[in-house]
C-alpha cells in the first residue's frame, strides 16, 4: 500500500526544511521527483539526497511567485518526466510584525508567497493532471491557518495560510468529478530554516503550554501524512484539512 512508483511528484520550497523532508518521503516510496525552489545551489545538494534512494530527482529553480518561472518549471518537467502526478505546495513563509507596524509591502510579500504562489503552481500544474484526469494536490497550510497565535504578532502569515486552507476546499470542489484530489496538511511547529535551533528554543515554553504532547513535531513525524494524501489509495480523500499537531488545535 502507498506504493509511489511510476508517480512524478513535484515539491516546491524544497531546499531546505519540511520541502526536503516531503521530497525525500515520496522518493522513499518510489516517486521520482522534481525540487523547486529560488536557491538552485540548495537544491542541487537535496537532489543529491533524493537519488541515493534509487529515484531520479530534478532540481528546478523556481520563483513560484513569478508567473512565468513557474510556468517554465511545468514545462521542465514535461520535458524530463513527461507528466505529473502529484503536486506539494510547500513554498511559504511569514514575519512577526505586529498588525499595526506591518509595512504593506511585507503584507503583499507573505501573501504573495504564500497564497499565490500556491495558487500558481495548482493552476498549471493542475492542468497537466486535469489533462490527463488524475492527480494529487497537496497544499501545505498550518495551524496558524485554522486560528490565531496570542504569542506571536502573525497575521500576514496566519491571513495566508488561511486563505490556503479555503482555497483547497474550493479547489477540491471544482476538480472532485475530474481525477483530482486536492487537500491540506496543517503541521503544527516543526524546526525548519526559518525556525532554527535559537527560534524554536524561545518558543519552546508556549508550544509545550499549548501542544497536547508538549513538544513540537520532529523531523520525519508529517511523512506519513504526505505519503497519505499523495497516495493512489486516497482517491477518496479530497478537500480534507489534516492538521499534525501533537494535539494543538484540540486543546
Amino acid at each position: 500500500m502507498f506504493d509511489l512508483t511510476g508517480n512524478v511528484a513535484v515539491v516546491t520550497g524544497a531546499s531546505v526544511g519540511l520541502g526536503r523532508q516531503f521530497a525525500l518521503a515520496l522518493a522513499r516510496q518510489g516517486a521520482d521527483v522534481a525540487i523547486l525552489a529560488r536557491r538552485k545551489e540548495k537544491l542541487t545538494e537535496v537532489a543529491k539526497e533524493v537519488e541515493t534512494l534509487g529515484v531520479r530527482c530534478l532540481p528546478v529553480g523556481c520563483d513560484v511567485t513569478d508567473v512565468a518561472q513557474v510556468q517554465n518549471a511545468v514545462q521542465a518537467v514535461l520535458d524530463a518526466f513527461g507528466t505529473v502526478d502529484i503536486l506539494v505546495n510547500n513554498a511559504g513563509g511569514g514575519s512577526c510584525i505586529p498588525l499595526e507596524e506591518l509595512p504593506e509591502e511585507e503584507w503583499r510579500k507573505v501573501l504573495s508567497l504564500d497564497l499565490d504562489g500556491s495558487f500558481y503552481c495548482m493552476k498549471h500544474f493542475g492542468k497537466v493532471m486535469l489533462e490527463k484526469g488524475y492527480g494529487r494536490v497537496i497544499n501545505i497550510a498550518s495551524i496558524l491557518g485554522k486560528g490565531g497565535l496570542k504569542e506571536l504578532p502573525v497575521i500576514a502569515y496566519a491571513s495566508a495560510k488561511g486563505g490556503v486552507i479555503n482555497m483547497t476546499r474550493q479547489a477540491a470542489i471544482e476538480w472532485a468529478t475530474r481525477g483530482v484530489t486536492v487537500n491540506a496538511l496543517c503541521p503544527g511547529f516543526f524546526a525548519s530554516e526559518s525556525n532554527g535551533p535559537e527560534a524554536m528554543e524561545s518558543m519552546n515554553d508556549f508550544i509545550c503550554n499549548r501542544s497536547a504532547m508538549c513538544r513540537p513535531g520532529k523531523e520525519g513525524e508529517l511523512d506519513s501524512s504526505i505519503v497519505f494524501l499523495a497516495a493512489r489509495e486516497s482517491s477518496y480523500v479530497t478537500a480534507a484539512i489534516l492538521t499534525c499537531d501533537g494535539g494543538w488545535t484540540a486543546v
